[in-house]
């Protein structure tokens, strides 16, 4: 079968097309992510700054519960008593502020669409064409 005139350019076009396509997926895809990285920011911010606040106050409230403990069961005893208590709490601590991050979801979703989308639009005729053809 011969190609018809202006197949080429046709082809050309098309390559164009998804080319260009391809670029602006590509800065849509960027944006997004970096928006969406921007909202671990402020969570992240906080936490420090309550983490900061947090560990001092600890520090003396941990130091005083020795000092109270350390007269029931010897200094030794109480600071491990201590020690272990503020370790299990600490790990739990851990363990929520590490869901809650897993929770925020950094997938661009928004281009993914747009691409299957185009894909589906650009598919589409080629699609039609071929179940239109009758077999040889």
């Amino acid at each position: 079968m011969a190609a018809r005139p202006g197949l080429g350019r046709q082809l050309r076009l098309l390559i164009a097309g998804l080319l260009r396509l391809i670029g602006q997926l590509s800065a849509l895809t960027g944006a997004e992510l970096k928006a969406n990285a921007g909202e671990l920011r402020a969570p992240l911010m906080g936490l420090a700054a309550a983490l900061a606040l947090l560990l001092t106050a600890l520090t003396l409230l941990l130091v005083a519960t020795v000092l109270a403990l350390a007269k029931l069961v010897g200094a030794l005893a109480a600071t491990l008593i201590v020690a272990v208590v503020a370790a299990l709490a600490g790990w739990a601590l851990a363990q929520h502020a590490l869901a809650r991050l897993a929770a925020i979801d950094l997938a661009p979703r928004r281009s993914i669409a747009t691409l299957k989308a185009q894909v589906d639009r650009f598919a589409g005729p080629q699609k039609e064409a071929e179940h239109e053809q009758p077999d040889d």
